[in-house]
């Protein structure tokens, strides 16, 4: 059977047809699959970047000569305080940090180099700094990836752990070893003399009440720290709270005959009552410690407005130290202002930023004259922090020694406990 011409032709020209066909769509396809593709890396790395410039962690790419191919935004703010300009390329101008330019021109030079992790402690603008710094070479490449991390305030926690454990030990310690030594003592037939033996027991309890008040501050401390003693507010009377905490202390205040000046107003006041008596207990407890025989301790409380609250900061000297826990933005009616002020020997300016920490003495031979645990400001810091006070610290070596505080009242909507 034998097809015309014109079939032939025809046929022959749809084939053509059909295969150009589908060479255009083909290629096309391939263009449209691979554009797809571009697109999808693209938003990868688009996440990825995103991520990188995110984290914690400062990260630096550079390459052999040290030019920076990366460098996201937390290693900026890790490394210095200062705004850094982003066309920086060399490295040692990015970091000006003469040990951490040290290790990458170690790095760079070291055929056989792989990873180093070196902690760095240098000073921007007069504060310390401490980083964790991790250096790696990229394999098969010859790019080097720059890791850093600000690790100075858990250097700081680190650190005051250390002073913690140190402190606590010694504050335990010594109690524990009069109580053991003395205790021996009385074994050793001590305990036949009715006077030696009175007063070995006397020491003893002495010591056992000093573990134990080490112990309460230790626990009021935690709970007000990690808020497991939290706020219930009721209406108080301030005056009637005072008077009570002044009770406390009245053995004292007779033997070393103190005169109390007592200005405090019959107010009432919104807040927890608990927390204002841990408060003002412990610095009347701290201004009876720290005054002389003879001396005056001067109480001043009363309620006070916005205008006056404001005037309270505004007015501090400059020799004075702030607590400053109060929200700016919070708009509080009435505040309690209390003031306790003593006579004593007073504090010098550098310790005067130190009241406050755990264990803190201005004399810290943890010798008995001034009897104490050292967490007292400590827990008065952090109940002034819960109830959002303010206090202002203001004293200088002999001439006395003024604690000044207000708190803002709850609002009128607290709910009865």
């Amino acid at each position: 059977m034998s097809y015309p011409f014109s079939a032939i032709f025809y046929i022959l020209i749809l084939s053509l047809f059909l295969f150009f066909l589908y060479i255009f769509l083909y290629k096309n396809i391939q263009i449209l699959f691979t554009k797809n593709k571009f697109k999808e890396y693209q938003d990868e790395i688009k996440n990825y970047l995103y991520i990188l410039n995110n984290i914690m962690d400062g990260l630096a790419i550079i390459d052999g000569r040290k030019n920076i191919l990366f460098v996201n935004g937390a290693f900026n703010k890790n490394m210095r305080s200062i705004k850094i300009q982003s066309n920086i390329k060399e490295f040692d101008i990015l970091t000006r940090n003469l040990e951490l330019n040290s290790l990458i021109d170690n790095a760079v030079s070291d055929i056989n180099f792989k990873f180093i992790e070196k902690k760095i402690s240098y000073y921007d603008r007069a504060e310390e700094k401490i980083i964790n710094c991790i250096i790696l070479k990229i394999e098969s490449s010859n790019e080097y990836a720059v890791i850093i991390r600000d690790i100075t305030y858990l250097q700081k926690i680190e650190n005051a752990r250390a002073a913690f454990i140190q402190n606590i030990s010694h504050e335990l310690k010594t109690p524990i070893a009069a109580i053991m030594g003395f205790t021996e003592t009385l074994k050793n037939g001590a305990i036949d003399n009715p006077d030696v033996r009175m007063k070995f027991i006397d020491i003893i309890d002495h010591h056992a009440k000093r573990l134990n008040y080490l112990i309460d501050d230790l626990i009021t401390l935690a709970n007000i720290e990690t808020e497991k003693s939290p706020v219930k507010y009721e209406k108080i009377n301030i005056k009637s709270g005072i008077d009570h905490s002044l009770i406390l202390f009245e053995k004292e205040i007779k033997e070393k005959n103190l005169t109390i000046i007592n200005n405090i107003t019959d107010i009432s006041f919104i807040s927890d009552p608990v927390k204002i008596n841990q408060i003002i207990t412990n610095l009347i407890q701290n201004a009876v410690k720290y005054t002389d025989n003879g001396g005056t301790i001067k109480l001043e409380g009363y309620i006070a407005d916005s205008k006056a609250a404001d005037y309270f900061i505004s007015n501090m000297e400059d020799t004075s130290v702030l607590w400053d826990n109060l929200p700016t933005k919070e708009d509080f009616g009435k505040f309690f202002f209390f003031s306790i002020e003593d006579d004593g020997k007073g504090v010098n300016y550098t310790n005067l930023f130190r009241l406050g920490e755990r264990f803190f003495r201005v004399d810290s031979s943890h010798n008995d004259a001034h009897k104490g645990t050292g967490l007292g400001l400590a827990i008065v810091k952090h109940t002034l922090k819960l109830l959002q006070g303010r206090a202002i610290i203001k004293s200088s070596l002999g001439n006395g020694f003024i604690f000044s505080f207000i708190i803002p009242e709850a609002k009128s909507n607290f709910k009865q406990n």
